[in-house]
Order: structure tokens, then sequence, then C-alpha cells
């Protein structure tokens, strides 16, 4: 112990993974601070771009706006004439020199004249209709009213203020009183600004500023061009790809620093951002038109497009001088802030996987010598992983833990091997009765104890009777169980003699000390069995020897209280089994029990079937040689063809009974023929009637008798050839048929309709033909619409079925026309009857796949559904061959067939003897519709003979001869 090293000496193998951890946090760190700078910069940036602007515009407007203010008080607004109005020339150029952004100054009278001052560069050159002068500098354009005439003057003056050239332009047709500047300046005191516009003249964009003079109605203007704010935007350093625009609150752009955008020579109006190919700049005009922002506000935008690209940037609302809000904005793909983190955390990354790859070698060094001993210690867990518990392996290292960890993987080992061992043999068992005593054995060896008692509640009498009982390997017999109480709860116990209070002392211990004579060297150790209900289903009983020390002896009751808990399971498991077999059992009496309530004809059937198929499936398996020396069945194949047996004709349920038990052709949910009997009767009342009235005297009245003689004759003749026609027994000639069509011609006076007190479906049906005036005729016999029943959807039948049904399906559910059932030519079904009895094949393979049958017992439809199919594919109702039928299909088509044959209890035919039912199956065989081999077998084996004695009276079992029955098949 003084020897081995701590398992915390080692833990410099967790450097690698500290080094990573805090080189990840660096990288992150820095990214984080880059990104964080990235943002900071473009703030600051875009606030002193905001200032410089803001300032820029106030620079514009201020000293404009102050110049108009003093031409407002000067001598120019009250000046009549142009020579008046050219005095002050020399003071509007300066100011036009002295601010670039003013382009024109200009007055207006109230008697409509106009003044106009107008600096010349080169835009404006271009933009003149009227070209100017080489050397003009200035431009003096005036309108002056004479009279109605009014009369325009272009004056061209260079920089010396010196006239180049004068033009007139008579009829000039501009009045300033109708511009908008001039009309706000006269409603409003002070200078006002107009919203930016494009200029006629310069086709620059800009506002104009206006002023009403004090003394008069003249207003003074300037036309101020806010195309250098462009011009500025475009100086000042931003991202590639950003955005920087200023427009105002109503989305009307000003200026840009873009090129292709700021130009607008083309446009007549300033362009709105929403109508711009710019998706970030429509995104923005969105965002703004939800927001109401005040002056000075500045604040930050996050704008994700359609395309769900990012972009960030920060918008400042500023003054514009008159009431309304200028807005300037600047934005740039968020991937332009993360890019250069990116670049910086990936340069990062390089450096730590390089510093990392350098530590590599001496970290793995110290690992590896580290996780030694652990590699041994895995591949022990692999082995127990892999349920390898062959073999012990020699084990041993310097560290504490590990070799404390090496000893309980060994006893873990042991542990689960004899779980292991235990599961196994449980497992192998599927009988309960070996299933006990195999618990209790393999309980036994695992804990190597001296016997041991596993005793089984009776739910009946509330009784622990012991299942099984082992002492010094030895199975003992004789104990005989203990009563128990509800109101006691079972509690293990470890202690020499005693349980729990689950019976009184005195009869808990008789069993035990039959067993052996206890003492101090015998440990009692007693735990329950419960079910997953936590109900107590039995007690486990192990007798240990005391002689292990305090800590083995702990460690076998522990594994004791476990093995109880799988042999718990394994019993309730095999329990519940029994039960549901139990329960399919009783399902399977029930649906028989239902066939036999439902039809008295057909209930022993199902019943003698069974005992049939049984038979011949064991003389299958006795046979030695031949076709069947080969076959056998084992326990689950067995209960597939009982089951399989019991339910082959559970579809029978669905079949109605008049059509099962029907005895004559008229008879449906009750035999027709008495009502045909009346009709009868009736005629020959009729026709007696008819003679009595046509004479009075006693003469004539026997002279009529005697003549009704051969009319009554008739009738009688006829009813009893429709008679002998309702038994089936007859086969239907044509010449018969045409007998019966003659006398369904015969017909009978109506006087009641035939429409009161039937049903409501009757009554729909007989609703397809006119109703007749009473009284009427009426056929003695006679197919109608109303006896024609319509076949629902849910029983029609499609080619491409799933269960894969070949079968001709009648038009109709049922046909109950009189002519059409006394003409069916054999027996006593029609087609549409005869196929409602077959259909009970159908039904029943369709309610057994609905079942959820065990996969032991996934054959049972296939097995159940092929008893009406033929060897020959023409059988019913997938039309499947021999080599399609599974052998217990086939052998419970032999069984139906000959229970069907000799069943006594038939309405239609009597029982046939043993030696006629067997020529009759012969017959099928030669046809290819019965299992050859299977009828030799069944011949041969004597099966028939064996059911015979049992099921069938004696004188049906007459003399067969086997030899002659076996011959030419």
């Amino acid at each position: 112990m003084r020897n081995r090293i701590p398992l915390y000496v080692h833990i410099a193998t967790l450097f690698f993974l500290l080094f990573l951890v805090l080189g990840c946090a660096l990288v992150f760190q820095g990214y984080q601070q880059t990104l964080s700078g990235n943002f900071r910069h473009e703030q600051q940036n875009f606030a002193h771009q905001s200032t410089e602007v803001e300032q820029l515009l106030q620079l514009t407007i201020r000293p404009a706006s102050t110049s108009l203010l003093l031409f407002s008080h000067s001598h120019i607004a009250t000046a009549q004439t142009l020579e008046q109005r050219l005095s002050d020339l020399p003071q509007f150029t300066e100011l036009l020199r002295s601010n670039e952004a003013l382009s024109a100054i200009y007055i207006g009278y109230s008697n409509g004249d106009f003044f106009l001052i107008r600096k010349f560069n080169a835009e404006t050159r271009l933009s003149l209709q009227e070209k100017p002068p080489e050397n003009a500098a200035f431009l003096v354009q005036s309108i002056d009213k004479k009279g109605e005439i009014r009369e325009g003057r272009f004056l061209f003056y260079d920089a010396g203020l010196r006239l180049i050239e004068s033009r007139t332009m008579p009829d000039y047709n501009f009045d300033p009183r109708t511009r908008i500047w001039y009309q706000e300046a006269l409603q409003n005191d002070g200078v006002v600004m107009s919203r930016p516009y494009i200029f006629y003249t310069t086709r620059e964009p800009g506002s104009t500023l206006a002023i009403k003079s004090g003394s008069s109605q003249a207003v003074i203007g300037a036309d101020l061009s806010i195309q250098h704010l462009s011009q500025l935007l475009a100086k000042m350093p931003r991202p590639q790809g950003s955005e920087l625009v200023m427009f105002d609150d109503q989305g009307q752009l000003i200026a840009t620093a873009q090129e292709s955008v700021s130009n607008f020579q083309e446009t007549s109006t300033l362009p709105q951002l929403d109508s711009l190919n710019i998706p970030v700049l429509k995104k923005l005009h969105e965002e703004v038109s939800r927001q109401k922002l005040v002056i000075g506000t500045r604040q930050e935008l996050s704008l994700r497009l359609d395309n769900n690209n990012l972009w960030m940037g920060y918008l400042t609302a500023m003054s514009s001088g008159s009431g309304h809000l200028y807005y300037l904005s600047f934005l740039l793909p968020a991937d332009t802030l993360y890019a250069p983190a990116r670049k910086n955390a990936l340069e990062s990354t390089y450096t730590l996987t390089f510093i990392l790859l350098i530590m590599l070698p001496g970290i793995w060094y110290v690992a590896k010598r580290t996780t030694r001993p652990l590699s041994v210690l895995r591949r022990e867990i692999d082995a127990i992983r892999n349920f390898d518990f062959e073999g012990e392996r020699e084990f041993s290292s310097r560290i504490l833990e590990i070799s404390d960890l090496a000893d309980a993987m060994t006893g873990m080992r042991q542990t689960m091997r004899n779980f292991i061992s235990i599961d196994k043999a449980l497992g192998a068992e599927h009988k309960f009765d070996p299933l006990l005593t195999r618990i209790l054995q393999e309980t036994l060896k695992a804990i190597a104890a001296s016997g041991g008692i596993i005793y089984l509640k009776q739910d009946k009498d509330k009784r622990m009777e012991p299942a099984r009982a082992f002492w010094q390997q030895n199975e003992i017999t004789t104990l005989s169980g203990f009563s128990v109480s509800e109101e006691h709860t079972l509690l293990p116990a470890v202690n020499g003699r005693r349980i729990v209070h689950l019976a009184e002392e005195a009869d808990w211990l008789r069993d035990f000390e039959s067993l052996a004579p206890f003492n101090e060297h015998y440990l009692l150790v007693a735990e329950p069995l419960l079910n997953h209900r936590k109900d107590v289903i039995g007690i486990l009983v192990v007798i240990l020897l005391h002689n292990h020390e305090l800590q083995d002896v702990n460690a076998r009751i522990n594994l004791i209280g476990a093995l109880s808990g799988t042999a718990a399971v394994a019993i309730g498991a095999q329990r519940l089994i029994e039960e549901q077999k139990q329960l399919l059992e009783s399902f399977i009496a029930l649906v028989a029990g239902a066939i036999d309530a439902k039809s008295a004809y057909t209930g022993g059937h199902c019943q003698r079937v069974p005992e049939l198929t049984r038979l011949l499936a064991q003389a299958a398996c006795d046979q030695q040689e031949g076709p069947f020396a080969d076959y056998h069945l084992d326990d689950e194949q067995w209960e597939a063809i009982h089951i399989a047996s019991w339910l082959h004709d559970c579809g029978k349920v669905t079949t109605p009974e008049y059509v099962v038990d029907k005895a004559t052709k008229l008879e449906m949910l009750y035999d027709r023929i008495h009502e045909i009997r009346m009709r009868f009767e009736v005629l020959k009342r009729d026709a007696h009637i008819a003679a009595l009235n046509s004479a009075l005297s006693d003469a004539q009245r026997q002279v009529i008798t005697a003549s009704l003689e051969p009319i009554w004759k008739e009738l009688d003749d006829d009813f009893a050839f429709i008679a002998e026609c309702n038994l089936g027994s007859e086969v239907m000639a044509p010449e018969r048929i045409d007998r019966l069509q003659r006398i369904a011609r015969r017909q009978w006076m109506r006087t009641l309709s035939d429409r009161s007190g039937v049903s409501h479906e009757e009554l729909q049906r007989k609703m397809q033909t006119p109703v007749q005036p009473l009284p009427c005729p009426e056929p003695l016999l006679a197919d109608r619409p109303e006896h024609l029943i319509p076949r629902p959807l849910s029983e029609q039948l499609t080619d491409d079925n799933p269960w894969g049904f070949k079968v001709q399906v009648p038009e109709y559910l049922y046909n109950r026309g009189e002519l059409y059932s006394l003409s069916v030519t054999h027996g006593t079904l029609t087609d549409e009857e005869r196929y409602k009895i077959n259909q009970h094949i159908i039904q029943t393979i369709i309610m057994l796949n609905k079942l959820p049958f065990p996969q032991h017992l996934q054959n049972v439809p296939e097995i159940a559904g092929g008893h009406h199919e033929k060897m020959d594919g023409s059988g019913y109702p997938r039309r499947l061959t021999k080599d399609e039928l599974s052998i217990p299909a086939r052998m419970i088509a032999v069984a139906d067939i000959f229970e069907a044959l000799t069943a006594r209890d038939r309405p239609y035919k009597p029982g046939k003897p043993i030696s006629e039912a067997l020529l009759l199956m012969r017959r099928m065989v030669q046809e290819n519709h019965i299992d050859r081999e299977l009828f030799i077998l069944f011949v041969q084996s004597d099966v028939w003979r064996h059911y015979a004695e049992q099921s069938l009276p004696p004188e049906q079992l007459d003399h067969v001869d086997k030899s002659a029955l076996l011959v030419g098949i």
C-alpha cells in the first residue's frame, strides 16, 4: 500500500485539455474584442460623419437665410424699374460668389414682376435653353409687366459685371405669384424653406429659401443647392459595399455616396428610397416609416433582408431648418464587420494549433504511461461487455484506485457470470414445472446453499404451497405448506430460525424441521417473490451454511435478493403466458358457442372438425415411411393447428341463420310456400264463387260442382309440383322450368294494397313500379323489383383486394324472386345465398388477419382459411393450388369434408354412411380437389374409424373396403 502511487499524481494528463480550453478562450476573447472594436470604430466614424454633414448643412442654410433677411429690408423690395433693381447687382453677385451652395437669388413682386440673378457654372451652361456667351459669369433675368404685356429680358454679365449681351423675350409666360415659395413666404414670418426637389434650370437637387419683405408684398428667394452634400458623402471614408445616404422624413433621397444614384440630370423629381433597386434601402425606408425620431436622435439599425442577409448600421435625425427632418444613415453588411474578426480568430487558431502540436508528444508520453494500467482494465470491461466470462486475468498496478477497481471488476465478473448462467437456464425452459426446478437449482448453485424451497401463493385458498424443495441436491416432496393472512406484509428476514410474521411460527417451522435439524451453523434467508404489480406471488427460502465471513454472507444475501427478482419475473411471465393461453382457449370456445347458439345445425361441426384434424395430424406424425415420414410437429405447431381448426369457420357468425339453415328454396326469414298455398286457395274459392253466382238452383250447383272438379284437380296438381320444386330434391330440368313458368302466369285478383304495413326499405323497393288501381290482377308467381336487395359497398370485392380473394361476387345481396328461387337447378340455395354461405370463409380470413397473433401463430389465418381451396386451384376464395397450401390447411380441408358428409344434424340432408362418404372423397381426389397423400393417410390410418366410434351412431359405421378405395387414385 505504501509503494502505490495515488491517481492524483497523474492529473498532468489533463494539461492538454486545459491548454486547449485556455487557447480557445483566448481565441474567442480576441474574436470578441476585434468584433467589438470594429463596431465601436464604425459607430465613432458615423458620429463624426453625421456631425460633419449636419454642420455643413447648417453652414449652408444659415448664411443664406441671414442674407435673405437683410435683403428683405433693402430698397430692392420696393424697386419699380429694372435700373433701380440693377443698382443692387454687386451685392447679389458677391453673395453668390461667397456661397457655393447658392445658385440663384430672385425677387417676386406683387404686380407679377420678377428679378433673378444666377451665377454660371458648367452644369448651368449646359442646362439653359438660351445658350449664354462664352465669357458670361452671371445672368440677370427680368420680367416687367407693361400693361397687359409681360416682357422678359436676359442680361449676361462677365465676372467684372460688365454687360456682355442683352436678349429680349416678349410675352414671357412666368408669374412668380403662382409659385409655392412665393405663397408660403407670404403666409409665414421669417425665412421658409421648401422640401428638396430638382431645380428645373440646373437639374441639381436643392431647396428654395424665401422671405417676404417687411414693407411690401415682394418675396425674396434663393435656390440653395445640396449637390455638395453628395460630394461630401462620397469623400467620407467607409467600408467597401456599404451605403451612406441622406433623405427626408418622406423617404425622398437627398444625397448619397454612390455616384450612379446621385446623378439627377435625367430625372424630374428626387427618387424615393423604396423606388431604388437597392434592397437594403427599401428595408431602411420600411424601418424608418415605423419610427418617429426627434432631432439629434441617433440609433443603431439591424436589417434582415428577404435573402436572409444581415445589414448593420446607424441612423441620425437632423433639422432641415424649416420644420421637417433630414435623416443620415450608414449601412454595411454584417459580414464586413465579422470578416476581420474571423480572420484574426483563424490566425490565432493556427498559432494555437501549432503550439499544441509541439506539446502533443510530451503530453502523449505522460498520458501513455498513466493509462497503461487502465488499458488492461478496458480489455477486461470489453470482455464483460461481450459476455466473455471465461478465464481469470492477472492484473497489478501501483496506482491505488486502479488496483481497487481491478478487484471490484473481478467480483463483478463473478456475479455477472452467475446471473448470466441463471438467465440462460431460465430462458431455456418454456414449461412451468421444469422452470421451477431450474430456478431453485440454479439459485442454490450460484450462492452455494445447502437447500431451499419455492413457495407459490394459491389465490383460491390463500395458502403458500411448496412448489419445489431441495436439500443437499435431493428433491423433497413431503412438505405441506401453510396458510397466509392478507393482513400481514411479507418482508425479508435474516436470522437463525425465524421468518416474517406471515403465519404462525409453528406452521412455518414444520416444513423446515422435516428438511434438516437447524442449529447455529445454518442461516435461513427468505425473500418475497413480487410480480409487476408488487403483489406477493410466492417466497424463495434459502438455507446457507453459516461458516463464512460476515462480508461474504452479506454479499450472498444480497445476491439472493437479486436472484429472487429474476425468479419472480420468470415465474410471473410463465403464469401470464399460461393465463393468456387459457384466455385464448376460452375465446375459441366462446366463438364456437356463439355459432352453436346461432345455428344448432352447424355448431357441432366447429367442435368435430378439430378432433378430426388432430387425428389426421397425429397419423401424419406417426408415419415412419412414405410422404409424411419426415413430418413432425412441435408444441407451437400443434397449438397453431389446434387454434386454426377451431376457428376455421369463425366467419359463420356473420352468416344469417336462415341462409345457413335453409331447408327449402323459398325459405327466407320464413317459408313463403305458405303464401303461395294461400294464393292457390284463393284461386279455388274464386272459381267456386264465380260458379255459384252463375246459378242458384241445386241442379245447377251440382252441375257447376262437377265442372269445377277438373279445375280444382289441375290446381292441386300445380301446387303439388310447386311444393316438390321447393324441396330442391329434384334437378330442375328444362321441361320443369317451362311448367313452372306456365303456372306462374295464372292470375288472381288483388283487392288490397300491397304497400300497406310493409317496412320502409321494402316500400322504397316497391316504389320502383307504379301503383295499380284496385282491384288488379296479379300473377301467381313473380320476380318483382322489390325482391332484389342491392349489395352494399362494404361487401364489394375488387380484383386487387388485400387478401387475394378471387371470387365472383353476385350483383345483388339477395334475390328473393319467387320464380328465380324455385328455378334453382340443384339444391335450395340461389347464387346469392350460396355466395353468402361461402362468404363465411372470407370473413374467417379477414377476422383472423385482424388478430395480433404471436410469432409462432402467424400462420393460423392461412391454415384456417384454406379448407375450401382445391388442389387444382379452382377452390374458394383465393384459388390456391396444392403447392400454395400448407399441410395443416390441407388436413383441415379433408376433415371439414368428411365431417360435413357424415353429419346427421343438417336440415337439408341426412348423414351419409362412412363407406359412401369415403367414396365421395375418393372421387374428389380423382378430380384433384383434395390432397391425395392425405386421403391415403386418412384411409390407411383408420382416422375415419376412430372418429366414427367416438362421434357417429353405429348404423353409419358400415363396412369399408380400404384396398378398393385406394385403387386407381
